[in-house]
């Protein structure tokens, strides 16, 4: 470990974000909510909208498919897409898919978490033309969801990974521009679930409401990062209440720390 002082210093951070502190890593999570409504809150901030719904307790089947066929062979939008997750004994798992546009192509492994996913090949669009969602085959419920054009998921919802513990460093929220003229705004409620694989219940560790033109986002930074989260803790930004119809977004920055490295 480098010569380095408590935690929550500039110096250690710039540290551990180049990869010079053994066991340490950073995790920055962001999302988007394109479209809340007074009659569809709480939602959760993800591009995906509604409650985030994929928690399995046992590890899935998943397939990839777009909304368009120019996600695909010969198409003009991605061609090939990494994903993130979490695999039946909660260890990081990635991959790499190849797109078919409409027909789903089924991913190599199982997953308990999905967390993120990016185009990393395209056609002469640059990016993915649709939709582009991870569901699972059995129940179709959605893991991943890239809106088009946006070529990288937009969902603050996280999984700390097995033999992990986290630290919370910062957070933000904000309602779009959209919104400056409203006498009020939305909830932001930051949740975690301690999983114990079967009941664990949510439990709200911040919240922020957000209004009017000028007051229109929030961020903290812990003067102290919050935490430790234990392994396998669920973790996510719900949007509880708001006052008109807008887009929301938020994020959260986690210094992930592995066993035997506290």
């Amino acid at each position: 470990m480098p010569n380095v002082n408590y935690m929550g210093s500039t110096n250690f951070l710039i540290e551990v974000a180049k990869g010079k502190v053994a066991g340490h890593s950073f995790v920055n999570k962001f999302g988007h909510n394109p479209t809340i409504t007074t009659a569809t809150d709480p939602e959760d901030v993800w591009a995906g909208g509604g409650i985030y719904a994929f928690y399995p307790t046992s590890a899935q089947a998943m397939e990839i498919v777009s909304s368009s066929t120019e996600d695909g062979p010969g198409g003009t939008g991605a061609l090939t897409v990494f994903v993130y997750g979490l695999n039946e004994d909660w260890e990081e798992t990635t991959e790499t898919l190849t797109m078919n546009g409409t027909t789903p192509v089924p991913l190599t492994n199982t997953y308990r978490r999905m967390y993120r996913a990016f185009a990393i090949t395209a056609g002469s669009n640059e990016t993915n033309v649709g939709n582009i969602t991870v569901r699972d085959t059995g129940t179709s419920t959605t893991a991943i969801y890239i809106a088009a054009g946006d070529g990288q998921t937009q969902q603050a919802i996280y999984t700390i990974p097995g033999g992990h513990r986290a630290w919370f460093v910062k957070g933000y929220v904000g309602v779009s521009s959209s919104a400056k003229n409203l006498a009020n705004g939305a909830v932001f409620k930051w949740k975690v679930r301690p999983n114990n694989g079967v009941n664990g219940a949510w439990q709200v560790k911040g919240q922020i409401e957000c209004i009017n033109y000028g007051s229109s986002w929030f961020q903290y930074e812990y003067g102290i990062p919050a935490g430790p989260l234990p392994e396998k803790t669920d973790i996510r930004i719900e949007c509880t209440e708001v006052s008109d119809t807008f887009g929301v977004v938020g994020g959260f920055d986690l210094l992930l720390v592995k066993e035997g490295y506290e």
